[in-house]
């Protein structure tokens, strides 16, 4: 059975291709869905492959289904449930007009046609039901206390400000009532609000979100919460903000950011959210993001922008954190298609644990000044500090065709210890650089790294690869699979490596696993590449994924054994196989193809053949070169 990974934002899908028609031969990419060629065998199973839809049309609809996982922990303040409310306030909306009724007598309203205002200094820890519709109405609440908001089906756009405008530096929770649907939305244009307290000028508060907070905001219950930011944020929120299971958030036609906040925490629910503001996110923190379950689909569609007061550029983003992103569970899809926009961005570093999370990019580089490095090219993942993934799926895809445009990115260093990867980009599909770069280190999981035109995985600093399996395909000579700046950085000691491009480097001495390079491979898109042992059994069934003439193939795995004799194939077919994840088949029965030849493992990297590129680097020996390798027959390299 073939696995996919389908997230769609429509009823009718949309695929999105990565193949234009123009690109060349030695470019052919992984079409998706699915790789091309060879007969798979009788029972596909784990083939992730990219059936990702990128259209959208407004919020499609949807609700949270996890409604059942909000369970309440005793004594934690994030749940309303564990606060004691001792006042209750309804106001009723209805038209120009508005009315307010209390079940104490500490509570203060002040009411300007449906404009309503609320003092509750000296009610102590209050709910507030609010319900019914008025085009030009607003709801503002101060105090000192704890305040839980139910929103019970309640319509309101504010003509002056903020619709809902939360002076109170306290915790709100607010709380979507079952059933409903909730509509918000602010003024295009600000003015004065029709109630300050004595002393206090508009000047004197922020208002710059369809829903504004002074404190921390936890949004809970299963009704839907629809917001439209005319003048900046969907919601803005001075300190936190939690999301909790169940929950329906969709926010469009924002000015700026859909959700800002200093701090944002995601539980659960359904989080549908688009910004078409040059350099608009869809989460945007001022600290952290955590997401630990829930599905969120952020799309961004504005370019990138110079900022004159950070003397920077700034660009869109389906998730930006200035501290760090963590990812525990839940699926993430993030959708950019302006120039120089990124899926995941964070100032600190990236954690995922587990869950799913889509990226597709497709806007090309924004250049601001050229000639003083002032430019943000597109990315799919990017932190300038470190990125791990322990566990989940990760695809991405950066289609926009320009310098820059990279899938997976860190500044610092890049682990993968479990998990899934796939990444398609036009240049390097995963890098490691900056001024000071680390490295990557591989202990485990699935990499699949394709670059369109560059290294499938580059690594400026060490590249250790102690487990897992690793496939990376590079374009066209001098461009490499696995390209690390120095081969005695390039340190193997486990895992199976695949590597394909125009060039190939060799392992340090440091390694403890043999690798082997082959060079002017004469390479076909969907042709089986296959090594057998003595004994006839394959150590590697691969279909190789694109054409490149004189195409270097790298292979490590700990079934190359020291001074034994190994055969390649070309062509052929399998049956029979239960496993194959893109393009590596775990087993099946291989019917040999054309033999291209033998060589022997004397050496920790065995080379054979003439590289179309330097690829070595420093340090790496010629192997085992020539005749001496088994004969290779006419063809095999250029």
């Amino acid at each position: 059975m073939k696995k996919t990974i389908i997230i769609s934002a429509l009823t009718l899908f949309a695929v999105l291709s990565c193949t234009p028609a123009d690109r060349p031969d030695d470019m052919v990419p992984p079409e998706i869905p699915g790789m091309p060629g060879q007969d798979r065998g009788e029972n596909e199973v784990e083939n992730y492959t990219l059936e990702i839809s990128t259209e959208e049309n407004g919020y499609d609809g949807l609700t949270a289904t996890d409604k059942g996982a909000d369970a309440v922990i005793a004594g934690d303040e994030t749940y309303w449930e564990n606060q004691e409310f001792v006042t209750t306030v309804t106001v009723t909306y209805s038209g120009n007009s508005a009315t307010v009724t209390s079940t104490g007598d500490a509570v203060k309203d002040y009411i300007t046609g449906a404009d309503v205002a609320l003092d509750l200094t000296d009610a102590g820890a209050a709910e507030i039901i609010a319900s019914g519709k008025s085009d030009d109405g607003q709801l503002k609440i101060y105090g000192n206390s704890a305040v839980k908001l139910t929103l019970n089906g309640l319509e309101l756009t504010s003509a002056k400000s903020a619709a809902i405008n939360i002076q109170n530096k306290s915790l709100m929770y607010l709380h979507l009532a079952e059933g409903t649907t909730n509509i918000i939305c602010d003024a295009e244009s600000q003015s004065d609000e029709s109630y300050y307290p004595e002393g206090v000028t508009a000047a004197d508060e922020k208002r710059n979100g369809a829903i504004y907070c002074k404190g921390s905001v936890v949004v809970s219950g299963s009704g839907i919460l629809s917001l439209t930011g005319k003048k900046k944020h969907g919601i803005s929120v001075k300190s936190s903000l939690i999301v909790r299971p169940g929950v329906t958030l969709a926010i469009n036609d924002v000015k700026d950011n859909c959700i800002k906040a200093e701090g944002i925490t995601v539980l659960g629910g359904y989080i549908w959210a688009k910004t078409s503001a040059d350099a608009g996110k869809c989460l945007s923190s001022d600290a952290d993001v955590t997401v630990k379950g829930g599905q969120l689909k952020l799309y961004t569609s504005g370019g990138s922008i110079y900022e004159d007061d950070e003397n920077d550029t700034s660009s869109p983003a389906g998730v930006k954190a200035d501290g760090n992103i963590m990812i525990y569970d839940g699926e993430i899809l993030c959708v950019s298609t302006g120039e120089g926009g990124k899926g995941l961005n964070a100032d600190g570093g990236i954690t995922m644990n587990d869950g799913t999370v889509n990226v597709v990019t497709s806007g090309g580089k924004y250049i601001y000044n050229e000639s003083l490095d002032l430019d943000s090219s597109p990315k799919g993942v990017k932190a300038d500090g470190e990125i791990t993934i322990n566990g989940g799926v990760l695809n991405i895809q950066v289609t926009g065709r320009s310098d820059g445009s990279e899938g997976l990115e860190s500044k610092s260093k890049i682990t993968v210890n479990g998990g899934e990867v796939f990444v398609y980009a036009y240049d390097d599909a995963i890098n490691v650089g900056g001024d000071s770069p680390v490295g990557m280190e591989i202990n485990g999981g699935k990499i699949f790294a394709f670059a369109d035109n560059n290294d499938g995985i580059d690594s400026n600093g060490k590249l250790w690869v102690n487990g897992g399996l690793v496939i990376a395909s590079g374009s066209g000579a001098p461009e490499e699979g696995l390209d690390c700046d120095n081969s005695q950085n390039f340190i193997v000691t486990g895992g199976t490596l695949i590597g394909t491009g125009g060039a190939a480097i060799s392992t340090s001495s440091s390694s403890t696993q043999r690798s082997v390079i082959y060079n002017g491979v004469q390479a076909k898109t969907g042709e089986l590449f296959v090594i057998t042992d003595a004994e006839g059994s394959p150590v590697l069934k691969y279909e190789l994924p694109r054409t490149i003439n004189g195409m270097s193939l790298f292979f490590s795995s700990p079934d190359i054994k020291s001074g034994k004799t190994y055969t390649v194939y070309s062509g052929g077919s399998l049956s029979g196989n239960t496993v194959n994840w893109n393009g590596w088949f775990e087993d099946g029965s291989y019917t040999a193809g054309t033999e291209l030849g033998t060589f022997t493992s004397n050496s920790l990297t065995t080379t054979v053949g003439q590289s179309n590129g330097p690829g070595g680097g420093p340090g790496g020996g010629p192997g085992n070169v020539g005749p001496g390798n088994g004969g290779w027959g006419p063809g095999w390299w250029n």
